[in-house]
């Protein structure tokens, strides 16, 4: 794992519109916009971290499809890779949830520019000829049945060169709607991965991998980390989040991961406050990814990926936009409400 070659990321890049505070969508006047994607905030993160990252999607040559790129290339990451074609960018509205009323998210992304790229589009040889890493989510291949065979020959690329290949779960229920089930798909792909992160709801559905309920959060995720190893021979690295709740009902934050075959588990935070949680689970893979390619213990690795994850809950928008001196500083004090002078 060399840092100093190019970290590729593949994926959607999409805007991203949000009702006002309080409001539903059905009854939203106005919206708050971001650009965002489960591969591009991975990227983002990357780069303010000081690593050297390539972006590969595609967007519309039109004006949004240019402010996406401008938004994503503005923290570093190359965007060099990025098709101009297809008819329109992918578009996903949230609702902002509390204590009392679920979050909401609704798709809008099919035939976007990305959707419609079909294998033989890229040129991975091109594109993964001075790379180390290669990374994807499951959210590709749910759009498509050309995508998934996209991402297929994308990851038989990155295979073939010798690249360090991670991925994200990331299952999506909604947009697994053109006649496959995930579990025919995504084992095949995920087979290809030394990096992996997820939840034990995914691997279930994924794998039909079912841990007992019963079973304590650090049970849970040693009997699936083992069940994952017997299906995945080529799984170096399994990370995890656990979400919960403490007593005053207040979100709680924790994870796992297992390396070379040693497990550690990072502090359990209680996250006073909640900006926005969604890219979280992408702070988290990139926290991961920067602690791999840092050589970092298990310990310090769980450690970053968690202090990356918890942090994004306080930064709106889908970017997490923290520095390598914000996430060391929370592995040493935790969620602080202070003034740094």
């Amino acid at each position: 794992m060399d840092g100093n070659k190019n970290i590729i990321t593949f994926g959607e890049l999409m805007l991203r519109l949000e009702s006002q505070p309080g409001q539903r969508l059905q009854h939203s006047n106005s919206f708050r916009s971001y650009f965002g994607g489960a591969e591009a905030n991975v990227s983002v993160l990357l780069s303010q971290l000081g690593m050297n990252v390539c972006f590969v999607s595609a967007l519309p040559d039109n004006p949004i499809g240019q402010s996406a790129i401008n938004a994503v290339r503005s923290f570093g990451t190359d965007t060099k890779f990025v098709q101009r074609s297809g008819n329109r960018i992918g578009i996903y509205y949230t609702e902002n949830g509390n204590s009392i009323r679920s979050s909401k998210v609704v798709y809008d992304r099919k035939h976007s520019s990305f959707a419609s790229l079909v294998p033989g589009s890229i040129d991975w040889n091109k594109i993964l000829e001075n790379a180390s890493w290669f990374h994807w989510t499951g959210i590709s291949p749910a759009l498509t049945q050309q995508s998934a065979e996209l991402c297929l020959e994308a990851l038989k690329a990155a295979k073939k060169k010798g690249l360090t290949i991670s991925a994200d779960m990331n299952y999506r229920s909604t947009l697994w709607d053109y006649g496959k089930h995930p579990s025919e798909i995504m084992p095949e792909l995920l087979s290809y991965c030394d990096i992996i992160t997820g939840d034990l709801d995914t691997v279930e559905i994924y794998f039909g991998i079912k841990i007992k309920s019963g079973l304590s959060v650090e049970e849970k995720f040693r009997v699936c980390a083992e069940s994952l190893s017997r299906n995945l021979p080529a799984l170096k690295v399994l990370a995890m989040s656990f979400r919960g709740s403490s007593d005053s009902q207040l979100p709680t934050y924790q994870a796992a991961v297992s390396l070379n075959n040693e497990i550690s588990f990072s502090p359990l935070y209680t996250i006073p406050q909640t900006i926005d949680r969604i890219g979280s689970g992408d702070a988290f893979m990139g926290g991961l990814i920067y602690g791999l390619l840092q050589k970092q213990s298990a310990q310090e690795l769980i450690n970053s990926a968690t202090a990356c994850a918890v942090l994004k809950h306080s930064i709106e928008g889908d970017f997490t936009i923290i520095t390598k001196e914000d996430m060391e500083q929370f592995i040493k004090t935790g969620p602080v409400n202070r003034v740094i002078r």
